[in-house]
């Protein structure tokens, strides 16, 4: 697959004893206990691992996906796309959506208790793009990354993943 090559360009090597596993729409894990949510397999784009990058993940198009998630900031009907990414040490990261070519909003959450909402961002300054930093993350806490269009938009997604 062409995009897999261009993902593994992306992110360059996977820190040592972490795996890439594959983003493949539809291949994901399904959490199935409804207190804490449930990430669909249409929706979930993939495991990052530990992955880090500018793009770290380019999603072809989220216009096939569901809407499976209302984010808390400006939230439409629109379709969106998740992934699972695990805090490889201690530290601040950046992620953002830069360089997709739509509106998006982009929301943060605790992958083991998807209700807890880290951040929401619709847009990153002038940028129709959406961007959130988060400090104190803890090594190995794992979050959903949530990225869907503003008010129906959607496109191709540029997942960007950076240590501060």
């Amino acid at each position: 697959m062409a995009w897999c090559a261009l993902f593994l360009g992306a992110c360059g090597p996977l820190p040592e004893g972490e795996e890439l596993h594959d983003a493949e729409p539809g291949e994901g894990e399904v959490l199935e206990d409804p207190e804490i949510g449930r990430v669909e397999q249409q929706t979930f784009a993939g495991d990052l691992g530990s992955a880090m990058g500018v793009p770290v993940i380019t999603y072809p198009t989220s216009c096939t996906a569901t809407n499976q998630w209302a984010t808390t900031c400006r939230s439409g009907s629109s379709r969106d796309v998740s992934y699972v990414w695990r805090v490889p040490e201690t530290g601040t990261y950046s992620f953002s959506t830069r360089n997709s070519n739509f509106d998006t909003i982009m929301e943060i959450r605790n992958y083991k208790n998807t209700s807890e909402v880290l951040k929401c961002n619709d847009d990153s300054g002038d940028l129709l793009t959406s961007g959130i930093t988060l400090s104190g993350l803890i090594r190995g806490v794992q979050l959903l990354i949530i990225v869907e269009g503003y008010e129906g938009e959607c496109g191709n997604v540029h997942l960007n993943i950076v240590k501060r």
